[in-house]
């Protein structure tokens, strides 16, 4: 049987349960990678796993919701009411409150055009077969590669539809040419970035991200709901989800806490690569970070949640590496969480 008639027999309802099915299952899969780490250093109590279970059953609507409960108490050691499970907000929660709009950061060479930002260290442009400056005039390769020689060795390529530092590549100035992009396709040139010395001091090779969560409340009002830190690996010369060191920020003046979490969620009191630890430690620019995506969030506030990622360079410039509409609250729930209360997104109802 072909896919069409497969679909066809389905029908819309036995679609929404195939979906459902394949989202639980991806859930309980990513949960299950995550607790061997956790459990090293906690164990989840009966009394725990209960909390859990009512809690994503009598406000969530269904038990498939506890799992991601389960890693939030292991890491904190306790139960919270009002924290989401990462299923429920992209089941339930995204598809309301950002709609079809959360697939519009994943275009990097179309951000400067949403955000109408120069923070974002972008130089050049490919799209439909073209190179493009700056400001999207038309340009050709060997013009290009000229005008960026002046100030760069390097830039770095991040591919449109991508996300969580995949679809990235650094390239000589010398590679930006047609046959290298055609089969790059569409995309965004940016700029290499010298990262402020706080951040070089605890490893060094790739920028340091800070990944600021901002929401809209149903007044309007756009606040920050979390942030942490991320950081690379030795070796790596870009930071990227599935290989790097997260470190939660805990108040609006930037304070690390006191341990880093690695993928597989263990914990570490320094830097698994350089040894620097985190206690007491205090991020530079963080309160202007805020209020520089607070602003950006306002120009856009057909989107209810966005995460954005700050670098601040060697000279505290502030610069917006990339957006991220599509959400990334787990780690926060687990670490400073819930964030998100006085939202009513635990109201929202699961039709699917």
């Amino acid at each position: 049987m072909d896919i069409v008639n497969a679909t066809r027999k389905i029908g819309k309802k036995g679609l929404k349960s195939v979906r459902s099915f394949y989202e639980d299952h991806h859930a309980k899969k990513a949960v299950l990678k995550a607790m061997p780490g956790i459990e090293e250093y906690r164990e989840l109590t009966p009394k725990l796993k209960k909390l859990a279970d009512e809690y994503s059953v009598d406000v969530l609507g269904s038990k498939r919701y506890a799992p991601w409960l389960y890693v939030y108490s292991l890491v904190r050691g306790e139960f919270r009411e009002g924290w989401i499970p990462d299923n429920f907000f992209g089941k339930v929660v995204l598809p309301v409150i950002n709609k079809e709009l959360g697939a519009v950061a994943r275009f990097k060479s179309f951000s400067k055009v949403v955000l109408k930002t120069e923070a974002l260290p972008d130089v050049a442009y490919y799209i439909d077969g073209i190179f493009y400056n700056k400001d999207f005039s038309v340009t050709g390769s060997h013009e290009l590669r000229k005008a960026l020689a002046i100030s760069n060795k390097a830039v770095f390529v991040k591919i449109d539809g991508t996300h969580k530092g995949q679809g990235v590549i650094k390239l000589p100035i010398e590679e930006l040419n047609e046959s290298r992009f055609q089969r790059i396709g569409n995309c965004v040139i940016q700029s290499e970035i010298k990262q402020h010395k706080f951040f070089e001091d605890i490893i060094s090779g790739s920028v340091a991200t800070i990944r600021i969560t901002t929401a809209k409340d149903k007044s309007g009002r756009i606040d920050m709901r979390a942030a942490y830190l991320r950081l690379g690996r030795k070796d790596t010369a870009w930071v990227r989800s599935d290989n790097s060191v997260r470190v939660a920020i805990t108040n609006k003046n930037g304070e690390l806490d006191t341990f880093g979490y690695t993928q597989d969620w263990r914990r570490w009191l320094s830097h698994p690569d350089s040894g620097v630890t985190f206690e007491n430690m205090v991020v530079p620019k963080f309160k202007e970070a805020i209020e520089f995506c607070l602003s950006l969030h306002n120009t856009v506030p057909h989107i209810s949640i966005v995460g954005w990622d700050i670098a601040v360079s060697d000279t505290e410039t502030l610069e917006l590496i990339e957006w991220n509409s599509n959400g990334d609250i787990i780690f926060s729930e687990a670490t400073t969480g819930p964030c998100f209360l006085g939202l009513g997104w635990e109201k929202l109802k699961d039709v699917g």
